[in-house]
């Protein structure tokens, strides 16, 4: 009886395996595979419609508008016209430019047939995607081989040592941000390619895995590989922005920083479908910072912001604190002002929240005192985390010379305005954490978001 009974599920089962298993199930795309799709548009725009090379000594000369991919030879027309190089250097620049246009080319060619593949095709199309996002690496990287060769000949000729620094921050050639887009986007699709095109899970409930509350083991995988994540990939993103595109590419800078700050966030996910109700609790509390911060703008860094992103961070997680962070650094600069400071922001008010979240994970009823250790925490993280942080960022930014007493006086310049800081976040986090927590934990409990 009971193998009739489980021969007939098998066989009540096989039409969903085998709507599971069909490649062409899924018409049309989906949010998922619409990723890569986008992705390519935008790659193919960058190229046709934005500058790819960047020579500010031009910038008041007939040759200001200069520097797209497909007409470089009136940037080594330019360059030849203001610096006053031999006429085998500009032949030379003309070759090499012609080489990019065809390359370019063939990446838009490549481009559009990925797009049309992608939405035939789905997963069958993943080594096509793979091998077009990796040669618009080949072909950036082509770029920057030839504006690194222009460099190092026109230090020569105004008799300038080719070093690390005259060759990035003050080279007079440069790749902007439309250039470095296709390295960002490769690193960020091409291994998750299969991934984003397989639609299948999309439409096979089987596949998805219910949330389950599980025991607090600890820190886990999850949170070292976020922890890594963020000390690493942003501050690199960071000082890139800094040395090679001499803090001209703000947007792109910050926009680099969110996406990565999303991706840890993410990873709680891992093992299930997210909830647009978890995202709005996140977006809710960046507004509020934003607002925060707004609210208060007659008093000098007298700011809620610090304090609303630790509450976050200690409630919903280090990773949604970290997010909330990098969101209020960036949003709340539309009033106040983006430049090259909002990525230093967004770094220190996400790194706050995240380690609010590492360190005071699931310790509320369990410390003494509890309320004295975050208000303790919340005025030493915005004294010494934000405040460094953002110190530091105003020798790379405006000082000049980068040497041991520039950071000095920038530490000790800033000392009094940190102190404010970290006293108004020690007050905030007094009067408004503990009702904010009881609040977000309600929401927590009630709906059931962002618990693991």
């Amino acid at each position: 009886m009971s193998e009739t009974v489980k021969s007939r599920r098998k066989r009540e089962d096989m039409p969903v395996r085998k709507e599971a298993e069909d490649f062409r199930q899924a018409r049309g795309m989906d949010t998922q595979a619409m990723v890569p799709v986008l992705a390519a548009i935008a790659s193919i725009l960058s190229m046709l419609c934005f500058r790819w090379v960047s020579v500010p000594d031009l910038r008041y000369t007939p040759y200001s508008h200069t520097g797209w991919l497909w007409k470089l030879e009136e940037t080594a027309e330019g360059i030849a016209w203001n610096y006053g190089t031999p006429d085998s250097m500009t032949a030379a620049a003309d070759q090499t430019a012609v080489l990019l246009r065809i390359g370019m080319a063939v990446s838009v060619i490549l481009g559009i047939l990925f797009i049309i593949l992608a939405f035939r095709l789905k997963v069958r199309a993943v080594w096509f995607g793979r091998f077009y996002y990796l040669w618009n690496v080949f072909l950036t990287a082509a770029a920057f081989a030839w504006i690194t060769d222009t460099n190092m000949a026109l230090n020569i000729l105004e008799g300038r040592e080719n070093t690390f620094l005259t060759l990035t921050l003050s080279s007079h050639v440069q790749l902007t941000a439309a250039a470095y887009l296709q390295v960002l986007l490769a690193i960020l699709l091409v291994p998750f390619l299969r991934k984003l095109l397989d639609t299948r899970k999309e439409y096979a409930a089987e596949f998805y895995q219910t949330r389950t509350r599980t025991a607090d083991r600890g820190i886990g995988k999850r949170t070292i590989l976020a922890f890594v994540l963020i000390l690493t990939a942003i501050p690199a993103v960071i000082l890139f922005g800094i040395f090679f595109l001499n803090d001209r590419s703000d947007y792109f800078i910050s926009i680099c920083v969110i996406i990565l700050s999303m991706l840890p966030f993410f990873l709680v996910f891992e093992n299930r479908r997210p909830q647009a109700r978890e995202i709005v609790v996140i977006a809710v509390m960046a507004g509020l910072a934003v607002a925060g911060r707004a609210a208060f703008f007659m008093l000098p860094q007298f700011k809620p912001t610090a304090a609303i992103v630790i509450i976050t961070g200690i409630s919903l997680g280090g990773e949604a604190g970290f997010l909330t962070g990098a969101l209020a650094g960036f949003v709340s600069n539309f009033f106040y002002g983006q430049g090259p400071w909002t990525p230093w922001q967004m770094f220190s008010f996400g790194i706050i929240g995240f380690l609010a979240g590492l360190l005071f994970r699931r310790k509320r009823g369990k410390w003494k005192y509890f309320r004295v250790w975050t208000c303790l925490y919340g005025g030493l993280a915005a004294l010494m985390i934000y405040g460094f942080l953002m110190d530091t960022s105003t020798v790379f930014m405006g000082m000049g010379a980068v040497h041991e007493t520039a950071f000095l006086a920038a530490y000790l310049s800033g000392l009094p305005m940190n102190i404010i800081h970290g006293t108004a976040s020690a007050v905030f986090l007094a009067i408004l954490g503990e009702p904010m927590m009881l609040k977000l934990d309600r929401i927590k409990k009630k709906y059931g978001i962002l618990e693991p």
